[in-house]
């Protein structure tokens, strides 16, 4: 099976600056911030927690016109993205990221920010094997079963450049699981609306960098 490619979806990178009306604030209120609050809970992130929303820096609710529910984004002020979907009576969070570089290009760059960026590296405390059990953690925290999924694929993130060109490795591992009722092949060919999740682990500071819970339904894995 070829690695897998990380999409990271620009709304969920860079929210546009929106405030809504009284419904969207209703929305934020009442689902937005006890749901990031639930997630950043499970994932051992309590001193992160959202109080209110003076600790929101910007959200944006988009409604369905063909049924009841939403789409959403909402980012913190210490830069921690969700992405929120609510579906008639269900909401949850479908994606979270903090807004940390996990890839570098440093073509035709000055060589003080490659040495910057090979140091970050210095400060790695994982390999691989751990990355996995670290990420096996985040995904059983957020209410997955190992066993409805393929045995993952980890890969290293990395920048590319440098005066070889040959670039180096980052500390940071992202992790994909596509759940076994997914056709193989389909990978192969690179099709992305298959159900999986996406991971990503810091081998700094052990932390979540990103989740993603692409094209699975609410409430589980199946």
């Amino acid at each position: 099976m070829k690695k897998a490619i990380v999409i990271y979806v620009a709304m969920l990178l860079f929210p546009v600056l929106v405030f809504g009306g009284e419904k969207e604030e209703a929305y934020l209120k009442e689902k937005m911030i006890p749901l990031a609050q639930d997630f950043l809970q499970r994932i051992g992130q309590t001193n992160s927690l959202p109080l209110g929303t003076n600790q929101v820096r910007n959200y944006k609710v988009d409604y369905f016109d063909d049924r009841p529910g939403c789409q959403a984004n909402m980012r913190l002020t210490n830069d921690y993205v969700f992405r929120f979907l609510t579906e008639k009576d269900k909401s949850e969070v479908r994606g979270f990221q903090r807004l940390i570089k996990t890839y570098y290009n440093l073509v035709d760059v000055p060589k003080a920010k490659i040495e910057a960026v090979k140091a970050l590296n210095l400060q790695n405390k994982l390999n691989k094997a751990s990355a996995l059990v670290l990420a096996k953690k985040y995904l059983k925290q957020l209410g997955h079963k190992e066993e409805n999924f393929y045995p993952p694929e980890i890969g290293q993130c990395y920048w590319s450049g440098g005066e070889d060109g040959r670039g180096g490795i980052l500390p940071y591992y992202e992790v994909s699981w596509y759940r076994k009722d997914v056709n193989l092949a389909d990978v192969d060919k690179g099709i992305t609306n298959l159900p999986q999740v996406l991971v990503t682990v810091s081998g700094i500071d052990s932390s979540l960098i990103y989740y993603s819970r692409l094209y699975l339904p609410f409430d589980g894995d199946f």
